[in-house]
């Protein structure tokens, strides 16, 4: 694999009590962004091309989110790329330039909105109970596994992968969500809204717990019948997660 860029990564730094049922709201998804930082300067094109090429990228992140959680890094091409967001192979190397970068572009178009969710929620609430920064990063984890099913794929195997890519989403995202989590859950354990337990060890059956069922979204149906994307199911997940995780 091409080594990852370090002034790409310079460059993205600076940017990235009572038990029972509770009753949960789902929220509005946040947008997606298109986070690819390598695209030529636009500043001069007219607005229809620059509508153009804002709405071929997001064509092209899509697609890739696809084959990427679909076939994996390696069994995705870019050439496969283009194909399943019907445009040409050249117009996906001249936004992206390499199969790693799109990969980069498209783990930012799908992560970028949520952790900044995420922390936008976080310095709101910074003094509130952990136990609703904990009930947010619940709420928001799923609505983000519901929207994008790919993201645990691709990350369940990459984990399993000592790549560079996996290194690069540690660094970017993963390790901060991490530690942003732990903490909510050790600080609700010391405020006696949160049960006993290894925090890193909740967190990820939290993370297990969230994501597993829009992976394995056909499975799940056949076996209870119901749609995990159908807002009510959402909702009762959301609730379930939340009497594991709160006494």
């Amino acid at each position: 694999m091409h080594r990852i860029e370090s002034d790409r990564k310079s460059d993205v730094k600076k940017k990235a009590k009572s038990p029972g049922r509770v009753a949960v709201r789902l929220k509005n998804a946040s947008p997606a962004v298109t986070a690819d930082r390598k695209a030529e300067p636009k500043k001069n094109l007219p607005a229809a091309s620059r509508k153009r090429g804002d709405d071929v990228r997001e064509r092209v992140l899509q697609a890739a989110l696809e084959c990427f959680g679909r076939f994996g890094f390696e069994g995705t091409s870019t050439r496969a790329v283009a194909e399943q967001a019907k445009v040409t192979h050249t117009l996906v190397l001249y936004h992206f330039q390499s199969k790693d970068q799109l990969w980069i572009a498209t783990m930012e178009n799908a992560l970028r909105p949520y952790i900044a969710a995420m922390k936008e929620s976080r310095e709101k609430s910074k003094d509130a109970p952990a136990r609703e920064g904990l009930k947010n990063f619940i709420e928001q984890f799923i609505m983000l596994s519901a929207r994008y099913p790919q993201i645990h794929r691709i990350l369940t195997t990459a984990s399993n992968q000592e790549t560079e890519r996996l290194q690069w989403i540690i660094d970017h995202f993963l390790r901060e969500h991490f530690t942003m989590v732990r903490d909510l859950i050790r600080r609700g354990q010391v405020e006696g809204d949160v049960r006993q337990c290894d925090p890193a060890r909740l967190y990820y059956h939290i993370i297990g717990a969230g994501g597993t069922p829009y992976t394995l979204a056909t499975e799940y149906k056949a076996f209870t019948g119901r749609d995990v994307f159908s807002e009510v199911e959402i909702l009762r997940n959301i609730a379930f997660i939340y009497e594991l995780v709160f006494i």
